[in-house]
């Protein structure tokens, strides 16, 4: 019967689909196709691999199926109808034998990049951020890792610099190296003292420097790369250009220049007289230098050799470059006080060790006195030696010191005894025979009492003992002020200092205990004693008790 028909006010009755039971195979239908249409098939086709009547079979078999696992599907085409033939044959196009040109080649630009909006450059970095920040936190942990790593770390050369008041703050001992302007750190020291029962002693110089000649060992060091006008002591320099640069018996004449040059001269320098027109070998120009600390012999010889001063000048600095004086720099040959004039008392320790390795200059330096003969058109020169450690101190064999006439006076001592070389160094003190003489002793370890007071005689005078008050103030029982508040007393070596210096003081000095003998010796946590000449003091630091043992 067939169904009536929904009213307009019935609801259609709603069916959900019914969901299978079992999956279902997909089977793609046949295609279909002629063979107008596809001609490139071939017309005889591959039997089937299946049988035709089986095919036939299966069809028939899956038609009794149940509905619910029917599946439509469209019926495939006969046999018959596929070898139906097809009665329109296609042509294949064949190829014009009439030439046409080619097509002109199509000119296109070149694709360029369009450029990123400032707002996505924003996007991407805001994008990158996290990976920024993990980079930038991995770089800062690695520069830090590497500072606490060398922090951290033994260093082998370490630093031990000698306090004005006579005490070292020494740590791991190290031999330095020979040659100590070849250094890592040209302004790194390493203090190998060889006196051990002895402070250092304190200078009154404002730098001074003591270098073991013969293994480059630094023994002492006080400020000794501060820059100070070194004044004549400049003229280790020249001598060292002079004899590298030419032949010392060559003959030089003063010419219209080197007079010129040679007029610039303050009017109180010292000089050895030298004028127009005379003639005299570089040697004899080397003991004018060295011995009378002659300005216009500096100006001669820095004419002669460059041309002019300027060049002679330029070929000091590269020298001092190249022997490591990284706190010195030269204006002029002679040392007089110019701007930009200056070096250490490192710097002329080392100079003076080299310029004493030179056998020609350490043996005109060391000469106390030399007559330039007379010729070439001038009168004989004689020539007294200006450093005054020759005449009077054992052992010191060359040299140069320089004054500025006031009370800087600087020196460069070479001094030798028992074959061991020391090169001292002491700048800008008034006082120059005090501080070398103390620097001697120490570094040779010997203590035996010396004074040019007491050399000095009208039979055998010192030069330039007048300048100095003949030395009078040079007296066993001078002393020199420590940092701590201390005395260095000079004849014996020794300082003394706090509780047992003020005990000494109160109980009568030099008088009643004599010199001290020792270095303070420290028995417990609060008692310290002291030697003397003539007893020996012991303090109790704690109940602030001194007394006599």
């Amino acid at each position: 019967m067939p169904k009536t028909p929904p009213r307009e006010d019935e609801q259609p009755e709603y069916q959900p689909p019914r969901r299978r039971r079992q999956p279902v195979t997909y089977r793609r239908p046949p295609e279909d196709y002629t063979l107008d249409d596809h001609p490139e098939i071939p017309r005889i086709k591959r039997a089937s691999r299946t049988p035709y009547q089986y095919r036939e079979a299966f069809n028939e078999d899956e038609g009794k199926q149940s509905p619910r696992t029917r599946v439509q599907e469209r019926n495939p085409r006969t046999h018959a109808e596929e070898r139906k033939p097809n009665p329109i044959m296609v042509e294949k196009k064949r190829r014009s034998t009439v030439y046409a040109p080619p097509p002109p080649a199509r000119r296109t630009q070149p694709h360029r990049p369009t450029a990123r909006p400032q707002r996505d450059r924003f996007i991407y970095i805001r994008n990158s951020l996290p990976v920024i920040i993990t980079c930038g936190l991995l770089f800062v942990l690695l520069v830090v890792g590497s500072i606490i790593y060398n922090v951290s770390r033994p260093q082998v050369n370490t630093t031990t610099i000698v306090m004005p008041n006579g005490t070292t703050n020494n740590q791991q001992p190290v031999t330095p190296p020979a040659s100590l302007q070849h250094a890592a750190d040209p302004h790194e020291l390493v203090i190998t003292p060889q006196d051990t029962d002895h402070p250092p002693p304190p200078v009154n110089a404002t730098s001074a420097y003591l270098l073991d000649a013969d293994t480059g060992a630094t023994l002492y060091a006080h400020n000794p790369f501060m820059h100070l006008p070194m004044l004549s002591t400049t003229k280790l320099m020249t001598a060292v250009l002079a004899v590298d640069k030419r032949n010392l018996d060559q003959k030089i004449t003063i010419n219209s220049a080197m007079a010129q040059d040679i007029s610039q001269l303050s009017a109180d320098s010292t000089v050895v007289g030298l004028k127009k027109g005379e003639t005299y070998s570089l040697r004899e120009l080397l003991y004018g230098l060295l011995l009378k600390s002659g300005n216009d012999a500096a100006v001669v010889i820095a004419d002669a050799l460059s041309g002019n001063l300027s060049n002679f000048v330029a070929e000091m600095n590269q020298r001092a470059k190249q022997l490591g004086l990284n706190d010195t720099h030269y204006m002029n040959p002679h040392g007089l006080l110019a701007t930009g004039h200056y070096s250490s008392a490192h710097d002329l320790a080392i100079l003076g060790q080299y310029s004493m390795n030179i056998p020609v200059i350490h043996q005109i330096s060391g000469t106390l006195a030399y007559v330039i003969p007379q010729g070439g058109n001038h009168q004989a020169v004689p020539l007294i030696n200006g450093n005054q450690f020759l005449f009077w101190y054992p052992g010191v064999d060359g040299g140069k010191p320089g004054f500025d006439g006031v009370d800087n006076f600087v020196q460069v001592i070479s001094c030798t005894r028992n074959h061991h070389h020391l090169i001292g160094v002491a700048m800008h003190t008034n006082n120059w025979w005090t501080d070398m003489r103390d620097l001697m002793n120490w570094g040779f370890d010997n203590f035996k009492w010396i004074s040019p007071h007491d050399v000095d005689s009208p039979q055998n005078p010192i030069p330039f003992d007048t300048l100095w008050n003949y030395f009078a103030s040079d007296k066993k029982e001078g002393t020199i002020a420590t940092s701590d508040g201390g005395r260095y007393y000079i004849y014996t070596g020794f300082s003394i200092s706090g509780p047992i210096m003020t005990y000494y003081d109160k109980g009568g000095g030099l008088k009643q205990f004599g010199y001290p003998i020792s270095l303070p010796s420290v028995s417990s946590s609060a008692l310290v004693s002291q030697r003397f000449e003539k007893a020996t003091l012991q303090c109790d630091v704690i109940k602030k008790q001194c007394g006599t043992v």
